[in-house]
């Protein structure tokens, strides 16, 4: 099985890469790119979510999300807000500047889905989504651990 790596990681970077390019194009217009746009997203669908909630759902560590806490802070397209319950927790929102390119990213979604699994079968779309799915949960179980210490 070890043999075959190569060309599962290829296809992975490959496909990985084509879609930053898919998605940095489309994005072009709003001061975004495919490092931002996940959190965008996340937020449009999740207003008021925490960057914990954010960092454990995205998979990213502490520093990145700061990061790019702070990108979207500067571009006016986030605010935060003190937890009414919990004042120590901070409620991140999408402001009416981030709205457009929240839409954008959902346009994005549709088209790259679509260009993705054109020629492929429903249930293969499924079982593709499973697997990769099932792999991340597998890498996840041996290095996400490592990432929060």
């Amino acid at each position: 099985m070890n043999d075959h790596f190569p060309e599962l990681g290829r296809w992975i970077s490959i496909l990985d890469r084509l879609m930053k390019m898919y998605y940095d194009r489309g994005l072009t217009d709003f001061e975004i790119g495919w490092g931002q746009q996940f959190y965008v997203e996340y937020l449009y669908d999740l207003p008021g979510a925490s960057a914990q909630e954010m960092a454990q759902c995205i998979r990213v560590d502490k520093a990145t999300l700061t990061k790019v806490i702070k990108k979207l802070l500067a571009l006016d397209y986030i605010k935060v807000t003190a937890d009414e319950k919990d004042k120590r927790v901070k409620r991140l929102y999408l402001t009416e500047k981030a709205l457009p390119a929240a839409r954008r990213i959902k346009e994005i979604h549709n088209s790259f889905y679509q260009a993705v699994c054109t020629g492929l079968s429903s249930g293969t779309v499924r079982l593709t989504e499973e697997t990769l799915a099932q792999m991340v949960e597998n890498v996840n179980q041996k290095i996400w651990h490592r990432m929060e210490v």
